[in-house]
């Protein structure tokens, strides 16, 4: 009996010294007597051994056959531990996680339990499960007394909330949070996630929850010290890339930049007044050249704390740059580049200025919906730009369901438009040719019974024939006369018009579009549609907007209307109190329209901004719902493929320009 008693003795010590190795030496577990078995003592020393000795793959068997030959041992929670352990060490990652959470579910008051939660955690991780993984950790760290497993979690499960969590994983695990210090780290985690996006006011609100804890908590510090940072920076920024043209010391070629950039300038300083969290610029020089602005840009994408770029200006500059910001998520907007497919590249990018495409639509909308117009005509140069206009302007008439009368191009820079003149007087001229049936000559009865059948009345049908007259279908028939004649196959002539006579106004065009090259052709155009005698409603573009051109030549123009981007009420209140601020900070050098496109631009990306949409992603959906925003110069609606989509009508009268509307393509259906 002695020797017995020595021997179980012997393997009780030999039992403690294992299962503290295989704890981290951890206080002893408390034991899980239900039957004591001396096979299953020396079965699980055996698997023990072995598990020391690296031999995982046959230890995991051995205990996990233990499990299930003596389901209800002294040993049997003990296996389950170093079974799903063992089953880690071989990589066998899917069988050691449905070990131990068996464990879990049939042991849940076990002292092992936040050993297994633990080794659960290394598992997810190896799989590349990190939410889980972050779970397991979190468990352990909120549940065990075991200081050196709780330090480990707390390690990986920093490690993991920096480098693996998404943010709305993070949000996730922050509600499994019960700790003012496990509630701290994932709090400044997501904090750090939202400002690796741009939103450094949802970013410091977080922050500075955590920044009230108590000081002992250790993420407090952090918290503090990224609040710095934020205030550091300047909070929001704001790229901008201009042609400052700054190697170049001609002033003439260096002011175009400068003037966008002070306009811009003065939108933010304005705001900054107003807040304690600022906007900063951070301006680059884009050289006017497209792979020198490509390459700010993409600097300026790589700035985590820039939440959008303003520019480039220049339409090849933008093309060469926009792919990149589009491509990292960072909303840019171009303030005047016209040229069409710029805003096509990506839900990034924006167009504060309307492309071709719009503009020839806004010509057409506005002489439908506005003037009456129905029947059109177009005299445009065949540049490309010009070409884009007209077609655009061709396109909305037939969406409209207008009528196309006519289409002339002419060579950009031309003195003579008679050939392009001459055929649209012919086209529109034999619009006025309608067939006519001559009533002088014999008719059998059966065909006059044809009249009288379709309406005419015996009276009229009487008196045109006493009288030998000859009269037009669409007076018989109405405007289907011809159709109507054509069917009832009567017998029909033609009266030709004298195209050559310009004596015979053209009348049956109500609008022509013409898209000059240049101002310079104002002169041109202008006098031969007079001298051809074609009597419609001349509607241009920005190019008309020429007072000297206009007066010079206003025994033609008068009553021109065309659209512009930007139109300026020098006595508005708000205009007087900006030019003088302006002056103010520039010299007393009054705004241009350049520094105008620049400040109405930089005041709408502040207006989203100050909403607390300083992240990328959120500042690109702010802009592409903008609609009808009111800058100085011009309204801004976006929601349209992110084009502006506003144009102001101005008209030449009596020596003036005068506005007599605006057009906005998106609000053409509503």
């Amino acid at each position: 009996m002695k020797v017995l008693m020595k021997i179980k003795n012997l393997l009780s010590a030999v039992l403690f010294l294992i299962l503290a190795f295989s704890r981290g030496l951890q206080s002893q577990p408390l034991p899980d007597s239900i039957v004591f078995k001396p096979e299953v003592e020396y079965e699980f020393i055996g698997a023990m051994k072995l598990f020391r000795a690296g031999k995982f793959d046959t230890a995991s068997a051995v205990f996990v056959r233990t499990i299930k030959e003596y389901p209800r041992s002294h040993r049997t929670t003990g296996a389950f531990i170093m079974g799903g352990k063992a089953y880690y060490e071989s990589k066998n990652y899917r069988e050691s996680i449905r070990l131990l959470k068996d464990f879990i579910d049939l042991y849940p008051q076990s002292s092992y339990i936040d050993d297994a939660h633990y080794t659960l955690g290394l598992n997810y991780y190896r799989m590349e499960r990190y939410e889980d993984a972050a779970s397991e950790f979190l468990a352990v760290i909120q549940m065990s007394q075991a200081q050196r497993l709780v330090t480990r979690s707390k390690k990986l499960l920093e490690m993991i909330t920096s480098s693996n969590l998404t943010l709305a994983e993070l949000q996730r695990l922050r509600l499994d949070a019960k700790s003012e210090e496990m509630i701290a780290l994932v709090t400044v985690r997501i904090a750090e996630k939202i400002l690796r996006a741009g939103d450094f006011t949802t970013a410091g609100e977080m922050l500075h929850k955590v920044a009230v804890m108590p000081p002992k908590i250790k993420y407090v510090g952090e918290a503090l010290s990224l609040l710095e940072q934020i205030e550091k920076r300047g909070g929001v920024k704001i790229g901008v890339a201009l042609p400052l043209m700054l190697k170049d010391e001609n002033p003439v070629t260096r002011a175009l930049g400068i003037e966008f950039l002070q306009g811009i300038q003065l939108a933010v300083d304005e705001y900054n007044q107003t807040v304690s969290v600022k906007i900063a610029l951070d301006v680059r020089d884009t050289e006017r050249n497209p792979s020198i602005a490509a390459r700010q840009v993409a600097d300026l994408c790589s700035d985590e704390n820039v939440s959008a770029i303003i520019g480039p200006i220049i339409s090849g500059e933008v093309f060469a740059a926009a792919g990149i910001a589009n491509e990292r998520g960072v909303p840019l907007i171009t303030p005047t580049a016209t040229a069409n497919g710029i805003a096509a590249i990506g839900p990034f990018i924006f167009q504060a200025n309307p492309d071709y495409d719009i503009r020839g639509r806004a010509a057409a909308a506005f002489a439908y919906n506005t003037l009456g117009a129905r029947r059109f005509a177009v005299l445009a140069p065949t540049d490309a730009v010009g070409k884009q206009m007209a077609d655009s302007f061709i396109a909305e008439v037939d969406t409209l369901h207008g009528e196309m009368i006519d289409v002339q191009w002419y060579s950009a820079g031309t003195n003579d438009l008679r050939m392009e003149l001459t055929a649209m007087r012919r086209k529109a001229l034999e619009r006025f040719e309608v067939p006519t049936i001559d009533f002088g000559a014999k008719m059998k009865q059966s065909e006059l019974n044809k009249f009288i059948t379709w309406g005419v009345n015996q009276r009229v049908l009487d008196s045109l024939i006493e009288r030998g007259l000859t009269a037009p279908v669409t007076l018989l028939f109405g405007e289907r006369g011809k159709l109507i004649a054509d069917s009832l196959k009567l017998s029909m002539h033609l009266e030709r018009v004298k195209y050559d006579s310009l004596g015979f106004p053209v009348t049956n065009i109500d609008a022509i579009f013409v898209p000059i090259a240049s101002s310079e052709e104002i002169p041109i155009v202008s006098s031969q549609l007079k001298f051809f005698n074609i009597q419609a409603q001349v509607l241009g573009t920005g190019d008309w907007n020429d007072m000297t051109a206009l007066d010079q030549n206003r025994q033609y123009t008068d009553r021109t209307m065309f659209t512009v981007d930007a139109y300026l009420n020098s006595s508005n209140d708000m205009y007087r109190t900006f030019a003088a601020r302006y002056q103010r900070a520039n010299n007393d050098k009054p705004p241009s329209t350049n520094a105008l496109f620049g400040y109405d631009v930089a005041k709408m990306i502040i207006q989203i901004i100050s909403q607390g949409k300083t992240r990328r992603a959120d500042v690109a959906a702010a802009l592409a719902h903008v609609e009808e925003f009111e800058g100085l110069q011009s309204k801004i609606s976006l929601s349209l493929n992110r084009v502006n989509t506003c144009l102001t009508v101005l008209q030449y009268k009596n020596r003036q320009i005068l506005r007599i509307g605006e057009i906005d393509l998106t609000r053409r259906g509503k």
